[in-house]
């Protein structure tokens, strides 16, 4: 199998590549497989039990991600920030796909410090926050904001640096 290459945009040390179904077990799948009856979804996690169905199912090689040290799985990543970007009345969801969004609680105004948001975005390209424009009207239930983790991970060190921007 060719060797996983190193370092896809804005993805850190995160390696991607087709491995040996027997070596993928912890790796994050890259794409969704289809095979024998088994159905496993693109940025799961490969368990044992995932690497036994899809050797019996006859598949032999999987495209994965790979973190290296340090790096923070996209949904860890990207709950984290939201929860240090979100101010008062705002509710963080938990994240799916790298992804977290952020809604009102309350009807009100929104307040956004969007050199903050700017900052936060020009830290590293793995890392994204949104936001409706500042002083928008909001009501209750109204999604606010996101943040988005765009590859499989981000690397801790991005992470850190744009929780410290977000504090």
């Amino acid at each position: 199998a060719p060797e996983p290459r190193q370092g896809s945009p804005g993805g850190g040390g995160v390696k991607f590549g087709a491995v040996p179904v027997g070596e993928a077990a912890g790796t994050i799948l890259a794409h969704s497989v289809r095979a024998g009856g088994v159905t496993l979804k693109k940025g799961m996690r490969l368990s044992a039990a995932d690497i036994a169905a899809l050797g019996a199912a006859g598949v032999v090689e999987v495209v994965v991600a790979q973190l290296e040290p340090g790096d923070v799985h996209e949904d860890a990543a990207a709950e984290r920030l939201a929860h240090a970007v979100a101010g008062e009345g705002v509710r963080v969801e938990p994240a799916f796909t790298g992804r977290s969004n952020l809604y009102a609680t309350a009807a009100g105004v929104l307040v956004v410090d969007a050199a903050a948001v700017d900052r936060l975005n020009c830290l590293d390209p793995a890392i994204t926050v949104a936001t409706l424009s500042a002083y928008a009207v909001v009501e209750a239930g109204r999604m606010v904001g996101t943040v988005k983790i765009i590859p499989y991970a981000v690397p801790g060190a991005a992470l850190d640096a744009a929780l410290a921007a977000a504090g």
